[in-house]
């Protein structure tokens, strides 16, 4: 288990069946770092109602394709491999108003051979498709799903893009 660097926000403990570089690893630490800086700044303009909320906790896999396999047959009954899945600790965060000071989201397994291939396709580097499946991943613990109607999918999107315009500002500020 890997924890990242220490973010007053979000806290991410992390495994990964996948063997990174240590250059590798220092990067996933430092855009998991940042993408704790787009949550405050998305959580503050009210994706999920929260009174004194004073950090986030999501518990990720970093894994191969059998296990995101194994992982989508057993609890989704789709025998695929698929780029992220998202266990929610909450049915549904928007129903209410969330009063805890910390707040646990769920687990989330992110493929990492997915991620590559996914990145080749885009024509865009492996941690900028990681940071968005992650987005992506943790909109779905809020309780999000774009599978249930269009006019979700569109929501979710519009959270995803902000998120991810969001995180390209604090990257461009952090070089």
């Amino acid at each position: 288990m890997a924890f990242m660097k220490k973010h007053p926000f979000l806290q991410v403990d992390y495994h990964s069946t996948v063997k990174f570089k240590p250059s590798e690893e220092r990067q996933l630490d430092q855009w998991l770092f940042m993408a704790g800086d787009v949550l405050q700044f998305m959580l503050q303009n009210k994706i999920i109602k929260t009174k004194n909320l004073k950090s986030l906790h999501v518990s990720l896999l970093i894994c191969g394709d059998a296990r995101i396999r194994e992982l989508n047959r057993e609890y989704r009954h789709k025998d695929k491999v698929t780029d992220v899945l998202s266990f929610p600790a909450h049915e549904d965060l928007r129903k209410g108003i969330f009063i805890e000071p910390v707040l646990f989201l769920g687990d989330l397994a992110i493929c990492h051979p997915q991620t590559k291939r996914q990145a080749k396709k885009f024509e865009i580097g492996y941690f900028d498709e990681f940071i968005h499946l992650f987005f992506h991943g943790v909109i779905h613990l809020m309780g999000f799903d774009h599978e249930v109607s269009l006019k979700e999918e569109k929501l979710m999107e519009s959270w995803e893009q902000e998120a991810l315009k969001k995180f390209s500002e604090i990257k461009k500020r952090a070089r």
